[in-house]
């Protein structure tokens, strides 16, 4: 059944707004440049909130209330413990990333990793990488745009995909990242907002969170602790993963290219992160709300947990406010597409044939093969999100966990120490990506787990940052020399 007609006109009208910004963003879109990095014209503002809203997500507006729902407090491990991932990010990446880009001709996160080791094999293999979490994770996001739209429309979720797809995919391959920073921009203010304003709907409709927690613990006392109903390690493994991993997720650090002066950079890490959390709060007061209810007979359980911030927004906010957060929702699902489809376009059209020599002959040449690296992206991304059976969030922290497990050590120590060497990087990608995709395998099809209740991410990332130290340490006679002279300066600032 469809939703106020206030709710839906709101929806609408945003998703006009959203085109036409992929229209304008077309006709600014003049180079590669343009396309991947925005031309580097953008200031602190606009590149804090892309970067925050980009972290956020359908991962963040639809997952993150569905984990609470399922899990209790677990999630806070996450949710508000985050934020302080954005100055350790900026801290560890900020300034470096965007000198590489003054020193280099550098667009893509695979870019940096060859400047600073030197290595096609290395760039080849980041690449791989940040393309198979760059299908599963902006499957993540179909998915969510799938419970939002369908939730609006009154649709089913097949049909809403379908819908969310074709208006993503005429947003980002024209617009590219200048459309998707401009609508980052906007919709950052509203969803932190509407976050803000939904939380104390939800505590006041809830009677409080003491009296919330209390009511999840009526049936289930381990809902209403620290870590909720997950085992305490998996928490912890989550709080690793999200606090240290975010550097190395490619649609944060992409935007570290884009500020126009580095200078700006300071001000980045407290506005995405003060951000996140204003946002995170929504996730808290939905989730936990609704479970409450639940446990205590209020309200019959849901048939799905990605269902807790679709359901009580249509059911417990003005159609007014709603509609105001839905489009905030879908903003941060949009805008995160954008960066997500142009981040493996170019892995396809650019850092991979790079790496194998393949060269274009023109910019525009290039500029093409990027639009239709989007499409393929768009394409492949789609067909995941429908196969595949498994929460919007879990299936987000499984895009995160092969980000971080790839780039973490590659960039976050390779830029910091210039000891890593050449041999430690390819070495590490090289088990970041076979670790990540057996251990997977392993349990999807035979039921295997680490003992402990240890998250496959957390583990994979420690074991490629092991490597890339050992390696490096067997291997650094001569890696210090093998940096050149730009990108020295750049390790040492």
């Amino acid at each position: 059944m469809a939703l106020d007609p206030l709710i839906v006109g709101i929806t609408v009208l945003y998703l006009l707004a959203v085109l036409a910004i992929g229209v304008w963003g077309t006709a600014e879109t003049e180079s590669t440049s343009d396309f991947l990095i925005s031309g580097k014209r953008f200031g602190t503002w606009a590149v804090a909130f892309s970067a925050f809203a980009s972290i956020m997500s359908g991962f963040g507006f639809i997952g993150g209330p569905g984990l609470f729902y399922s899990g209790g407090y677990a999630f806070l491990w996450i949710a508000i413990v985050a934020p302080l991932a954005f100055p350790i990010s900026w801290f560890v990446l900020g300034k470096k990333m965007r000198l590489l880009a003054e020193v280099r001709d550098i667009l893509t996160i695979p870019d940096a990793v060859y400047a600073r080791y030197n290595s096609d094999t290395a760039r080849v293999l980041t690449a791989v990488s940040v393309l198979l979490g760059v299908i599963s994770y902006l499957a993540v996001q179909l998915k969510a745009m799938g419970f939002v739209l369908g939730e609006i429309l009154g649709t089913t979720q097949l049909t809403a995909v379908l819908i969310a797809t074709a208006i993503i995919a005429i947003y980002t391959v024209g617009g590219g990242m200048i459309a998707g920073v401009m609508t980052d921009l906007i919709q950052g203010g509203v969803m932190v907002a509407g976050s803000i304003l939904v939380f104390f709907i939800a505590l006041d409709w809830g009677g409080g969170l003491g009296q919330m927690s209390r009511d999840i613990a009526v049936n289930d006392p381990t809902f209403a602790g620290a870590f909720g109903s997950f085992p305490v390690m998996l928490a912890l493994c989550w709080y690793f993963l999200f606090t240290i991993g975010n550097s190395g997720q490619p649609h944060m650090a992409h935007k570290l290219y884009m500020v126009r002066d580095v200078k700006l950079l300071k001000w980045g890490a407290p506005i995405a992160a003060l951000s996140y959390f204003a946002a995170s709060l929504m996730m808290l007061g939905i989730g936990i709300g609704v479970r409450a209810s639940v446990e205590t007979g209020a309200l019959d359980a849901l048939s799905n947990p990605d269902n807790a911030a679709p359901f009580f927004l249509t059911e417990f906010v003005s159609p007014l406010l709603a509609g105001i957060v839905f489009a905030a929702a879908l903003g941060a699902i949009m805008s995160t597409s954008d960066a997500f489809i142009n981040i493996g376009a170019a892995n396809l059209a650019r850092d991979i044939p790079v790496g194998l020599g393949i060269e274009y002959t023109s910019d525009s040449q290039e500029l093409w093969a990027h639009r239709i690296g989007s499409a393929i992206i768009i394409i492949g991304s789609l067909g995941l999100a429908y196969y595949a059976e498994i929460l919007v969030g879990l299936l987000g922290v499984v895009g995160w966990a092969l980000f971080a497990s790839a780039l973490v050590p590659l960039l976050g120590i390779g830029l910091n120490w210039d000891g890593a060497s050449r041999e430690g990087a390819i070495a590490s990608a090289v088990v970041a990506l076979g670790s990540n995709l057996g251990l997977a395998v392993a349990g999807e099809f035979y039921g295997f787990s680490l003992p402990n209740s240890i998250v496959i991410g957390a583990f994979t990332l420690v074991l490629a940052s092991i490597t890339l130290i050992a390696v490096s340490f067997v291997t650094n006679s001569h890696a210090r020399d093998a940096i050149t002279e730009d990108i020295r300066k750049v390790v040492s600032v």
